[in-house]
């Protein structure tokens, strides 16, 4: 914004030098104001409109940021992923999901995917397919799916949605969602003394 400044300040400067530079010459001086200025504005437009295109890929590179840290597959063990969901799932964010999820299974050769839904206000029709569709995908690729964290209110929101979990292990909380992915990967978690 400080260049349209600095355009503006030269516009200003050298109009009010023209009268000399021109003399009696009415005509040309109004011409050469009338073209300076007209310059000096279409400058100011093109600076104008850079700097809201800049701004504007800046803002979409944090939203790009922020829906990257909403959506975190976190490894917390060999072969067990957990994806903890808060707040909103719209369209693009349930996109990103499902990218994230697909890529962290590939990446981690990931044999259990924990969707922990605890953060999750609401869910509707749209929102429960996108849980079973990402759910599938995992499936697709070798990982099985525990979905954890479903409130008493979700739990009959999906019963009267209809939405069908029974090819799917549902746990009432991310603890038992571990559990369940340790006790079919055959590994026991003990306390050791000292």
């Amino acid at each position: 914004m400080e260049t349209v400044h600095y355009i503006l300040s030269l516009k200003n400067a050298v109009l009010e030098f023209l009268p000399e530079e021109f003399g009696g010459r009415a005509e040309e001086l109004l011409k050469a104001r009338f073209d300076f200025s007209a310059l000096t504005e279409k400058l100011s437009l093109i600076t104008f409109e850079t700097y809201v295109k800049a701004r504007e890929e800046v803002i979409k590179e944090q939203q790009k940021s922020l829906l990257e840290l909403s959506t975190p597959v976190i490894q917390v063990w060999e072969e067990v992923l957990i994806l903890p969901l808060i707040g909103t799932i719209d369209s693009v964010r349930a996109k990103q999901i499902m990218e994230s999820l697909l890529a962290s299974i590939v990446a981690t050769k990931s044999s259990f995917i924990i969707i922990d839904i605890t953060g999750v206000p609401a869910v509707d029709t749209e929102v429960a397919n996108r849980f079973l569709r990402a759910m599938q995908a995992a499936r697709l690729m070798g990982a099985e799916s525990i979905l954890t964290g479903i409130s008493p209110m979700i739990s009959q929101t999906m019963v009267h949605l209809g939405v069908d979990l029974g090819g799917f292990s549902t746990r009432a909380c991310l603890k038992d969602g571990l559990e369940l992915a340790f006790r079919k990967l055959k590994l026991k978690v003990i306390r050791t003394a000292g």
